[in-house]
This record gives C-alpha cells, structure tokens and sequence, in this order.
C-alpha cells in the first residue's frame, strides 16, 4: 500500500461498489513496487457530458500540445501550481508575510500582486487567504483512490449507464496511472471513457483505451503544419494513433468518437471540415464525427495562474449558429455512414 493510501486510512482491500478486489501492486522479483500515482487539477461530479449518464470525470495534469484556444490551462503544467481567484481578493494581504519567497506583494487600496515565477508551491499562502481565494490545483492520488472517487457515486451510474471520464490535460502523459485506474473501473462494472489528443505512443495510448468503452479523440487540424501552429505539435502520429485505435477498439466492444474543435479563422472554413470529414469517412467503423462551437469560457483561469489567454477576442458559437450546420451538412455529404452531431451534449452513446 502506498503512503498516499495510509496517511487517508485506505484499506488494502475492501467491499467495492460493484463486489470485492484486491488493490493493483505491481510485483517484482524479492517484493512489491511502489504504485504509480497521478496528478490531478480537479474531479467533477454529476457531468451529463463526456459519456454516456451521470459521470464523474477526473482532471489529469500535464500536457504536450499548447492549443491557444485551451479551456482548462490548469491542466497544462504537469507539477502542482498556485491558482489565485482575483474575484475572491479581498486585499487583506495576510498571504504576503508568509510567503517564503516573497512572491506576493500589496499595493495599498489594491488587490494582491503575484509573482507566479518566484511561487515555489509551498502552500503557506492558501491557509492564511481568510476569502479563499488562493488554491494548490494539483493533488496527488493513486489508481486505486481514484477508484474509489469514482466508486463514490456509483449509485447515481447504475440507472443511467453512467461512469468515469478520464480529461485533462492530457491523462496519457500519466497513463501508467490512468491505464490502472480505467483498469479498477472496468474490474468493477463502471462504464470508461477517455478524452484524449492522441498525442504519445500508440503502446501508451492503447494501455490506457483497452479498458475503454468510448474513447473521444480530438481532430484539430489534418493539415501538420497548421496542427503544429495552432497545438505546438504536427499531427501524423495523432492521425496514425487514431486509425489504429478504430481497428483495435470495436474488437474489444468500445467505440471512437472524433472530435472536431471549430476555432474561427483556424480550422472552420469548409476546406478544413471537409478534409477531416473525408479522412472519418475512411476510418473502420466509421466513427462519429462530434463537432465542438468555441467558446472562451477558460480565458479568466488564465490570469489564475499568471497566465495571459493566447487567443484573440472571437464570438462564442452556439450549437444552432448556422454556419456550424451548414458544416455539419458539409460533413454529411462526405461522410453518409458516419453520424455527425454538434456539441458535446449531442452524441450517441447507445
């Protein structure tokens, strides 16, 4: 058992939602290794997206593209970070004397100033915040803690079909932790999802989607040198990764869905859906083509963590803008046998 599991008095096995199991260990010659463990910025609950029914999904750190369009920067570094909620600054500056560091500064009548290159993490700030405005987004847990978050609101997934979802970030980044964690869900009847850039090694990306009942893998642009602008990465081994993954998955009764992010000026004119849509028309199985409005609903966590939010002011679209479905009757065109829905609420999970 690891020292996470001890300190938050976890039994080394117990009574779970869907029957009993041992916890995972991995086994070595002369004894047992230490568990791997996950970093994650944040566990929703009660979410009626991402999968099928009520699902819990679990925010993994650390990630290798840079998408300036991103809605959860939180999930980009891999290491905890400090976030600091301005709305939630009173400006009492009771943060600034226990700063080791010196990273936060008051300017009188004015909210706390934060050097986020100098923050070493520590935490001392957080507690003394009396508004709860300073937090650590990053917490460290086992596969088999996660299981168990999971496992949690097992009752609200028995009528609805609902489960876990693994997001990010990128959980492949981690994915001896997240192919563990997907592999205590399954073990105990939990429906699995991930939601993944496809971005790593097919070994990595496979370990973790075998224990998949839908994997959602973002298409963001078929053309490598775009991809690269828009991700910071080119696109063959994502578009490798995902015609491998349509082949292997159905075998195993899980399906692919595609995902298209439509950012205004960088992957929305037809040209570009249509490329896409043709490269989904000749996937095996002929996976569903989901097409994702932007919306800028993460540009003030940005300034949580320092940051400035890399993409231009652009209008949010909504499900029915009627460009977005004349793209969607684009995509049907080119691809008749493969579904094709707007938003991420629109799917078919049946």
């Amino acid at each position: 058992m690891s020292g996470a599991e001890k300190a938050r008095g976890i039994k080394s096995s117990h009574e779970g939602a869907f029957g009993p199991f041992v916890p995972y260990q991995k086994q070595r010659k002369g004894g047992f290794m230490e568990e791997k463990t996950a970093v994650l910025f944040d566990i929703g609950r009660f979410r009626s997206t991402d999968g099928p029914g009520i699902r819990t999904i679990l925010f993994f750190k650390g990630c290798p593209l840079r998408c300036q369009w991103c809605s959860n920067p939180f999930g980009l570094a891999g290491a905890p970070q400090l976030a600091v909620n301005p709305a939630k600054c009173t400006g009492c500056g009771k943060c600034v004397p226990v700063c080791p560091e010196k990273a936060n500064s008051l300017v009188p009548g004015e909210k706390i100033t934060v050097d986020f290159a100098a923050c070493e993490t520590c935490g001392k700030c957080v507690p003394a915040c009396p508004g709860g405005a300073r937090t650590i987004s990053g917490q460290i847990y086992t596969p088999y803690e996660l299981y168990r978050e999971a496992a949690k609101d097992a009752a609200f997934y028995r009528k609805g079909g609902g489960g876990v979802t693994l997001s990010g970030g990128e959980a492949l980044v981690q994915w001896e932790a997240a192919a563990e964690t997907l592999r205590l869900c399954r073990s105990n009847y939990i429906n699995t999802c991930l939601e993944t850039s496809a971005f790593a090694p097919w070994e990595h990306l496979w370990a973790v989607a075998q224990f998949c009942n839908t994997v959602f893998v973002d298409l963001k642009h078929m053309d490598s040198q775009r991809h690269e602008e828009g991700t910071g990465v080119p696109n063959e081994q994502i578009l490798e990764n995902i015609q491998q993954l349509c082949r292997e998955l159905p075998k195993r009764g899980g399906k692919v869905i595609l995902r298209l992010p439509l950012i205004p000026g960088y992957n929305d004119r037809e040209a570009d859906v249509l490329a896409a849509a043709r490269f989904a028309a000749g996937l095996e199985g002929h996976p569903e083509i989901n097409l994702l409005p932007y919306h800028d609903l993460g540009r003030s966590k940005y300034e949580m963590i320092g940051q400035d939010y890399p993409m231009p002011e652009l209008e949010n679209r909504k499900n029915r803008d009627p460009y977005l479905l004349s793209l969607q009757a684009l995509c049907r065109q080119a691809a008749p046998e493969n579904r094709v829905s707007i938003g991420g609420d629109a799917i078919a999970l049946d």
